[in-house]
């Protein structure tokens, strides 16, 4: 039996271990082909596609796309990509969609090369949550955006777009935007400035000390009507 983590984190020779003791074990093609893996393998169809879609070795084993019973190894993408964007904790828990993003982060290419399927994704699980509170929809969501981040896979335009005031609601509910901060995904300077962001999102990061004093200082003196409650100034003098 294997985990998902074995699965995404395996070398090409551990997954070719893995799967060598299936031949001749298996009949049919497509769907019911990767039924009879994920079954073999103890893994549900979504944990296997995802796990070994993800795997950065993929490409060192051709052959495999088509051992799972797929056309070619851009079919096994596409399936990964929609297992990926739709499922919402069901058939890839939390800690699945961590581990996918970790991959990605180890993958070694630019944030941006990830940022449309992000977005889409985060976007899927957004809209779940306006249509109800989850508290288990809400604790994945929170851990994945931080996932996000910690892995280095938020481009400038992802960013650029996260700060847009109409993710205002949502940024508080995972405190994204101090998330920002906290690992530079941002500049103090440009945060302080994104029309997107609130007052109360900007004291918030002077007062936790992930905007420096200069910065805020610089703001003020550019724009004088910046800070009209004072609230600034206030973080200031308490941080």
């Amino acid at each position: 039996m294997q985990s998902f983590e074995n699965l995404i984190r395996a070398t090409a020779n551990e997954l070719s271990a893995i799967f060598s003791p299936l031949r001749g074990k298996l009949r049919g093609d497509g769907d019911a082909r990767r039924g009879q893996i994920a079954q073999l393998l103890g893994v549900n169809p979504a944990q296997l596609v995802s796990g070994v879609g993800f795997n950065v070795e993929l490409p060192r084993i051709p052959d495999l796309p088509k051992f799972m019973g797929f056309a070619s190894r851009e079919a096994l993408l596409a399936e990964r990509n929609y297992f990926f964007i739709h499922d919402r904790y069901r058939a890839l828990s939390i800690s699945n969609v961590v581990e996918i993003y970790a991959a990605l982060g180890r993958s070694g290419g630019a944030a941006g090369e990830w940022s449309d399927l992000v977005m889409s994704r985060l976007n899927n699980i957004e809209a779940q949550l306006e249509e109800t509170i989850n508290p288990v929809l809400i604790g994945g969501y929170k851990l994945e955006v931080r996932a996000v981040y910690e892995h280095r896979l938020a481009s400038a335009s992802l960013i650029n777009t996260r700060l847009d005031a109409n993710y205002a609601v949502l940024r508080d509910i995972t405190n994204e935007s101090m998330l920002m901060l906290e690992i530079r995904a941002v500049a103090p300077g440009a945060f302080l400035r994104h029309p997107g962001v609130s007052i109360d999102e900007k004291a918030r990061g002077v007062f936790q000390n992930l905007i420096p004093r200069g910065e805020v200082e610089a703001y003020l003196s550019e724009r004088p009507d910046g800070d009209p409650d004072g609230r600034l100034r206030a973080a200031l003098r308490d941080s």
